[in-house]
């Protein structure tokens, strides 16, 4: 196949220069212990049965390599790959709940009704706050946003709140990324004189608010891909609706204005990208690309980022995380003021804040984690548990905004579920996070009556409880994680636990055209994973540490057609074990992505990443 053909080097591509290797260690135990740290990381891998060349070239316009990978992600054959290139952002069905808020949203509009746009503080919740509170203005609604401070107000609706937002003049509340769990909350707003719409993707564990427009994909009767939808997309089915009615002859182009917000709220919460998600995410790519809002352009500007090829990662590990840290440490207004603002001198200074902000967040993240992972370890060996079914860490005043970064963090180094809670006095708060399999949404709504509030999805959760409960709630969710432990163990037994790989790439084909053709099918995420490539038969020809305090290890790779040097992030203190033996290190299979570092200017450099090696042998 064309992705595998050598490139007629006649031999080894080799790289001058001085490959970092030392005088190797010969010694038994020392090659036995770089062996076994590579053991340690080895995966198996399944690769994918490659099309017959006649399918790969057979659709006008994609190339065998994007033939391959649409496949590989269930778009096979000419029909089922034009459709899916050909998605359009545009809606094809209403949500439930959608048609009773467009009617309200119409009163609220004719009526000249004080409209609160009530946002959740992450990043999704944000977007979804800008999507609502720019679009309601572009329909003639007279509306302000709102968005809690997460150490005062917590999550979602809070009665403080509704108070003040009533006693202001409210008359309409529609929340974003929020609401479908504040039964109490909304029946005090309808005592106040106030309606609500609900505009939220979380699932529904049990009662749900009554007497108001609740828009949420879960309350269909029957289960569909629409389930997946991020907060900024409900919000922008609901505001497409409304525009579409209150302003046919300019609806699309203020759509098209927001689009960009909604991708960023999609990749940004992580929501499986299945085909509604996908072209959403997409052409808010392309908007991104070509015609970004002043906050955003400011903000990828200063950090550094080429905002006219910005990517979904640009996306995960610039805009988000800066998003994120404005509520984080207590200021989530700055971050919607950042979306909202339309001029370059406000978008200079608050993306500047922003940045601050961020920087501040990983001090203080840095600090906590320190902290967390030292009761971890204390944990661990009480216990003797090499997987246990839940790691937690739990201490007076941490601050709210950093739990569910230190649980992230702790299930990256554990592969366990993760609990951080911050206990202030009689009230403790608490973020858990978990890998792929399991579903702590499931697992606390079992507990559900000692929640003073809870929600969330199977990988992410969040919850508020008495002090008091805090022990017997880790106690049964080590049990209910325990079971799902056990039964995801079996599948993955059964299964073998391979790593789905799409195709073999040997080094001398890691060149630009591969990448801008995967791109070109961008973006990537859960449930249309970026490509993933295997370099059969390479060996480890050199490393050295990269990145803050050398947390990051570059290894330079050989196969039979040319050498690369591949990024391994986190692995850092490999470098040590594996220097002093590379030449009695194992053959290995490579498996990884490809992905590429663009500077502003425009140029870039590939960038392999290494997802797990294979034993050869």
């Amino acid at each position: 196949m064309e992705w595998i053909k050598a490139d007629g080097c006649g031999g080894e591509a080799r790289m001058s220069g001085d490959l970092n290797v030392d005088a190797p260690d010969m010694s038994d135990g020392a090659l036995d212990a770089s062996h076994e740290a590579l053991a340690r990381l080895a995966r198996s891998a399944r690769i994918a049965d490659e099309l017959p060349r006649a399918e790969l070239t057979s659709i006008p316009g994609v190339t065998p390599l994007q033939a391959q990978l649409l496949a590989n992600r269930g778009a096979r054959g000419a029909r089922a790959v034009r459709d899916l290139l050909d998605t359009d952002w545009r809606a094809t069905g209403a949500l439930p709940g959608q048609d009773e808020a467009v009617q309200r949203l119409a009163r609220a509009i004719a009526g000249d009704e004080a409209v609160v746009v009530f946002g959740d503080h992450d990043c999704d919740g944000v977007t979804s706050c800008a999507i609502l509170t720019l679009a309601l203005r572009e329909a003639g609604a007279r509306v302000t946003a709102y968005i809690p401070r997460r150490d005062d107000d917590g999550r979602g609706l809070n009665e403080d709140a509704v108070r003040q937002l009533a006693a202001d003049g409210a008359r309409l509340i529609v929340t974003s990324d929020c609401g479908t769990a504040n039964v109490a909350e909304v029946a005090l707003a309808r005592s106040l004189g106030m309606d609500v719409i609900i505009t939220d993707h979380h699932p529904i564990h049990s009662e749900v608010p009554a007497d108001c427009a609740l828009v949420n994909p879960w309350r269909a009767e029957e289960r569909s891909t629409r389930d997946d939808l991020a907060g900024a997309a409900v919000a922008f089915r609901l505001m497409e609706a409304l525009l579409r009615e209150q302003a046919p002859e300019r609806a699309d182009a203020a759509l098209e204005g927001l689009l960009d917000l909604v991708a960023i709220g999609v990749i940004g919460d992580i929501v499986p990208l299945t085909r509604e998600c996908w072209g959403l995410a997409r052409a808010g790519l392309a908007r991104l690309r070509s015609a970004p809002r002043p906050g955003l352009r400011a903000m990828l500007e200063r950090a550094g980022v080429a905002w006219r090829q910005a990517t979904e990662r640009d996306i995960t590990y610039v805009i988000a995380p800066r998003l994120n840290a404005a509520a984080r440490l207590g200021e989530p207004a700055t971050a919607l003021d950042l979306l909202l603002c339309d001029d370059e001198e406000s978008a200079n200074r608050l993306s500047a804040q922003l940045e601050e902000l961020n920087l501040e967040r990983q001090r203080v993240t840095e600090e906590i984690m320190l902290d967390a992972q030292r009761m971890v370890e204390a944990q661990l060996a009480r216990e003797g548990d090499d997987a246990p079914a839940l790691v937690s860490a739990a201490s007076d005043g941490w601050p709210f905004g950093m739990l569910g970064l230190v649980a992230s963090r702790l299930v990256e180094r554990h592969g366990s579920p993760a609990v951080v809670i911050s206990r202030d006095g009689s009230e403790a708060r608490g973020s858990a996070r978990a890998p792929e399999g399991y579903n702590l949404g499931e697992a606390l709504a079992a507990r559900a009556p000692v929640f003073r509030r809870f929600g969330g999805h199977a990988r992410a959760a969040g919850f508020t409880l008495p002090t008091t409960e805090v022990e017997a709630l880790l106690d049964d969710l080590r049990l209910r994680l325990a079971l799902q432990r056990d039964s995801l163990s079996l599948a993955r037994a059964a299964e073998g636990d391979p790593l789905p790989v799409d195709l073999r790439l040997p080094l001398n084909r890691l060149i630009p055209r591969i990448y801008h053709e995967q791109q070109a099918l961008a973006p990537f995420g859960p449930g249309f994973p970026a490509p993933t490539y295997i370099a059969l038969g390479v060996r480890v020809i050199g490393c050295w540490r990269s990145g803050a305090e050398g947390r990051n290890l570059r290894l330079r790779m050989r196969d039979a057609t040319a050498d690369r040097v591949f990024f391994w992030a986190r692995q850092g203190d490999l470098c040590e074990i594996l220097r002093p033996h590379l030449a009695g290190l194992p053959m290995l299979d490579l498996i990884f992505t490809l992905d590429a570092f663009i500077r502003p200017g425009g140029d870039f450099d590939l960038l392999p990443r290494v997802v797990a090696p294979r034993i050869v042998g």
